[in-house]
């Protein structure tokens, strides 16, 4: 939110934005970046010579990740309701499929964030566990990238076009 001063009554916009830019586009360049590099380690922490260093970056970078794409769902949503809740025809089409790959992105990172929290808790479980968290892990990582690259698109393509 942000605070305007007018004359001596202060009035505050509803829009979630950031120094008068909206929020979300902002947002969005945080968790494009964060969730490819979370997935990239969680892909490395699979190799098992390499698990003990990368513990911990994954679990930051999880709980980071679940965080932001959690800021950038509710400045989507608050930035769709202030500025595009008119949209008609093709443009609310756009929005509509990019809200929803948005919302799988969404559970998608949840349970990413999820499986790097139990494999930063397990860490030391040998056998089956190991390997069946590190499958898991690895399929969570490769959805997550899959899902925030067609997201990403799909908001491109309502913002800017073909």
């Amino acid at each position: 939110m942000r605070v305007r001063a007018s004359g001596a009554k202060a009035e505050f916009d509803r829009a979630m934005t950031f120094n008068g830019l909206p929020l979300h586009p902002l947002v969005v360049h945080a968790t494009v970046v964060c969730l490819p590099v979370a997935a990239l380690v969680a892909l490395g922490y699979c190799v098992p010579r390499w698990r003990d260093r990368l513990r911990w970056p994954l679990l930051v970078l999880g709980i980071v990740s679940a965080g932001l794409v959690w800021l950038t769902s509710a400045s989507g949503h608050d930035l769709n309701d202030t500025r595009f809740a008119t949209a008609t025809g093709l443009l609310a089409q756009r929005i509509q499929h990019h809200a929803d790959l948005a919302g799988k992105l969404q559970v998608a990172t949840y349970v990413f964030a999820g499986l790097t929290v139990l494999a930063a808790w397990l860490h030391h479980r040998p056998g089956v566990v190991r390997y069946a968290l590190a499958v898991l892990l690895a399929l969570a990582a490769i959805g997550v990238v899959v899902l925030c690259g067609m997201t990403g698109d799909a908001g491109a393509r309502a913002a800017w076009g073909q």
